[in-house]
């Protein structure tokens, strides 16, 4: 059996509520089929026993299939994480001229995921509108009730930047009351794809800087939410990414363990497609060859 020593992030299309200007993601014209991308992820669980999935940004919600997608991968016998934006949760949403993804049944949701990430990224909308447009408090508060009344495990997804890294404590105090919030996850903004990349300087923060949130995150333990912070060095060439294309790419990262300007960058490896014939044996053989060549 092939074992994958990077977590599994698959984008759930090309669509996005938010388009935040320092998104990682590859965006096209074309999405995957439902077919393929189910058929990859069967023989992928299958060949390699990986437990869990991250369903991720493009909004996978904007996707009208997205809860048959999401059923299926539970029967399969993954663990599934689902990061959602959640505005079609609470509402019609409006994506371009004229294009509405309808509200969805956040029940049908709930049961086929094990855990919800929501983006929090700021105590104001003015602070959230720095990295995600067009996103209110008061919406995502809306979300968080939403999902609370399914009995939703939840976790908070915040992206640290310079514009936001002063009003981490107020971020703590508005989802600190939320029984359902298992988990806060704070990562340090990565450079890297074509919005990070480009926008970096709008955004990039020290490594001094994100680490010493770790003093004020201590004095947070008196609550049961379970507090990670993730920097960028802690995530380097941790990642298989799946677009919403279904190309299959790794991030243009060295392999020393330490974070250096050259990992910075807009670039990808492609290592195949999900609709390709025996797509698995063929992206496990060239990941593997790629991972021994940076260590050699």
């Amino acid at each position: 059996m092939k074992m994958i020593n990077r977590s599994v992030q698959l984008s759930g299309g090309n669509k996005c509520f938010v388009r935040c200007p320092g998104c990682y993601n590859f965006f096209s014209n074309k999405d995957y089929l439902t077919k393929d991308l189910l058929h990859f992820l069967f023989e992928l669980k299958e060949r390699t026993g990986i437990p869990k999935i991250t369903m991720a940004g493009g909004e996978p919600l904007a996707r009208w299939d997205m809860p048959y997608i999401l059923r299926n991968l539970k029967k399969m016998g993954y663990r599934i994480n689902l990061d959602t934006v959640g505005l079609s949760l609470i509402k019609d949403v409006e994506i371009g001229t004229n294009k509405i993804v309808n509200k969805i049944s956040a029940e049908d949701i709930v049961h086929s995921v094990d855990i919800i990430g929501i983006p929090f990224d700021g105590s104001t909308d003015y602070i959230i509108n720095h990295f995600r447009r067009n996103l209110k408090v008061n919406e995502i508060i809306r979300i968080l009730e939403e999902l609370s009344l399914k009995g939703a495990n939840l976790c908070i997804n915040t992206v640290v930047h310079k514009n936001n890294i002063d009003d981490i404590i107020n971020i703590f105090n508005l989802i600190k009351g939320y029984q359902n919030i298992k988990k806060w996850q704070l990562f340090q903004f990565m450079p890297i794809g074509p919005g990070g990349y480009k926008n970096r300087l709008k955004y990039e923060l020290s490594d001094e800087d994100f680490n010493s949130l770790e003093k004020i995150l201590t004095s947070f333990n008196n609550t049961s939410i379970e507090i990670q912070l993730k920097s960028r060095l802690n995530r380097k060439n941790k990642y298989l990414l799946i677009d919403g294309e279904g190309i299959v790419w790794v991030p243009q990262q060295n392999n020393h363990d330490y974070w250096l300007s050259e990992d910075e960058n807009n670039e990808r490896i492609l290592l195949g497609n999900i609709a390709e014939k025996d797509a698995v044996n063929s992206i496990l053989s060239l990941l593997v060859n790629h991972e021994l060549a940076e260590t050699t």
